[in-house]
């Protein structure tokens, strides 16, 4: 059964006064299965706009668009369509799923591009489940494909587009590296962006000395390797590691086991891969059991939460993380069209969708070319861009926590250093 459904073909974006029906259709049609949901902007001439990652209006240049077959609802018949498959875990994660949908609604209706269509799809939560809608995406003509969420189904869709001619560029949105190659593109918050931003820091302000809590687990495995690479490549150390099962008191007791050695090896920071409660018993067991938080650095690997400043032993501690003053823009603009707060990883569809449009818009498909380009883009969560191995540069922040806000020690670049330098 195939079913069409035209959304948004009025002038303005949905807001909270008029939410969309067709938005929440689309919603459901795809969690009964059903095969097809589109949507699209007016037909009405593109006004110049701003591009991700320049700056001022957007000039056009002589479109060179081909049309290529595939799905095309009746009301775009005819047109160059630039076809854009969405897979995101609708049924397994539908919160998530939704809102990252509301923000790719978002951006199609900045991008004002007539000739853009979304083919959304649920990836679900396993990769046989991704592999079948990417499938579907691809027979339907995607051009790209952005999205699903999870590792597993990035593997699913990777293989899909693999088997695939012409193969489609993927950007998906998993943290783990591993499910990155060329072609497909993570565009995730990694923890290995993170420690070589915050160890470059820390070793930039003369510690060299560290110590890690991180969890059993191949998430904690990942950080210790990270850290020890970061930490060798500049002249720094890890002098001791201690892990843990992730309730609050195995972590307690894995912080009182640290401290004597953190002291014995005359740690200079510590580092802590942690959130939530276990993050909070983590800092109160390093101050109960005589750690001197005054002279030992607390640095943070997955700290980019509001939870952070509410503990008070973790005042003083460095992460990184984006410009939080991007972040904070994005989230106004989807609060005003959708009178509610996005969920985290509603800014990483908005963007995946922006760099989408805005290569596509003249060129098509063949704009998509451009997805390494050196200079990256400007998105929701700061300057990034894309390398040849599919893993994501992110430019970064530092910030020290501090009540009632963390504050920004170390502005991210504004720019990334030309390849060679």
């Amino acid at each position: 059964m195939s079913r069409y459904v035209e959304d948004r073909r009025a002038s303005s974006p949905p807001s909270a006064a008029a939410p969309s029906g067709n938005r929440a259709l689309a919603a459901i049609l795809l969690a009964a299965g059903l095969s097809a949901c589109a949507s699209t902007v007016p037909n009405t001439p593109p006004p110049p706009t701003p591009t991700p990652g320049q700056q001022g209006a957007y000039t056009p240049v002589a479109p060179q668009r081909v049309a290529r077959p595939g799905l095309t609802p009746p009301f775009m018949a005819g047109r160059p369509l630039t076809r854009v498959g969405l897979l995101l875990p609708f049924t397994s994660v539908a919160a998530e799923a939704l809102s990252m949908n509301d923000a790719v609604e978002m951006a199609l209706f900045e991008a004002n591009d007539p000739n853009l269509l979304v083919i959304p799809r649920d990836s679900g939560g396993e990769a046989r489940l991704a592999n079948a809608a990417a499938q579907s995406v691809l027979k339907d003509g995607a051009d790209i494909i952005v999205g699903p969420v999870l590792k597993e189904s990035v593997q699913g869709v990777t293989q899909a587009v693999a088997a695939s001619s012409p193969r489609a560029p993927v950007i998906a949105f998993s943290t783990d590296n591993t499910a990155a190659s060329p072609g497909v593109y993570l565009l995730s918050m990694t923890l290995e962006e993170e420690s070589a931003r915050i160890i470059d820091f820390a070793v930039k302000q003369g510690l060299k000395r560290f110590a890690l809590l991180a969890p059993n687990n191949e998430y904690g495995r990942r950080i210790d390797a990270a850290i020890r690479k970061q930490a060798a490549a500049r002249g720094a150390t890890l002098v001791a590691a201690q892990s843990y099962s992730r309730s609050e008191r195995e972590a307690a007791s894995a912080a009182q086991l640290m401290a004597p050695q953190a002291k014995a090896w005359e740690a200079q920071a510590i580092i802590i891969a942690e959130t939530g409660a276990p993050l909070r018993a983590i800092g109160s067991a390093l101050a109960t059991a005589g750690v001197d938080l005054q002279r030992t650095r607390l640095i943070g690997v997955g700290w980019a939460s509001a939870e952070v400043p509410r503990e008070p032993t973790l005042a003083g501690g460095w992460y990184a993380a984006p410009d939080p003053s991007a972040r904070a823009a994005f989230e106004q603009k989807f609060r005003t069209t959708y009178n509610r707060a996005p969920t985290r990883l509603a800014s990483l569809a908005y963007d995946a969708m922006k760099v989408a449009s805005m290569l596509t818009r003249d060129n098509g498909a063949a704009g998509l070319t451009a997805l390494q380009r050196e200079e990256g883009f400007n998105g929701a969560e700061g300057l990034f861009r894309f390398r040849a191995d599919g893993t994501v540069e992110r430019a970064l922040a530092v910030l020290e926590v501090r009540a009632p806000a963390p504050v920004v020690v170390d502005p991210a670049p504004i720019r990334f250093p030309a390849a060679g330098s």
